[in-house]
């Protein structure tokens, strides 16, 4: 079983300006405490096929969860 289940995902203020951050509202459960911060990435996919063409876009920390 995953420690951590997501939610929702909602993409706040869509459509935006091309120039606005990214904002998003993530609603997470933790099934047990993490001893580490959680790691939230973007990333864009750029082929089904590879991860070569995968983008990392924003990635943000978020702990300490209890």
């Amino acid at each position: 079983m995953a420690k951590v289940s997501v939610l929702n995902v909602a993409v706040l203020e869509n459509p935006s300006p091309f120039h606005s951050p990214f904002r998003f509202e993530i609603s997470f459960e933790c099934s047990e405490a993490l001893a580490d911060d959680l790691e939230w990435k973007i990333i864009y996919v750029g082929s089904a096929e590879s991860e070569e063409f995968d983008q990392i876009l924003d990635s943000v920390l978020v702990g300490p969860v209890p």
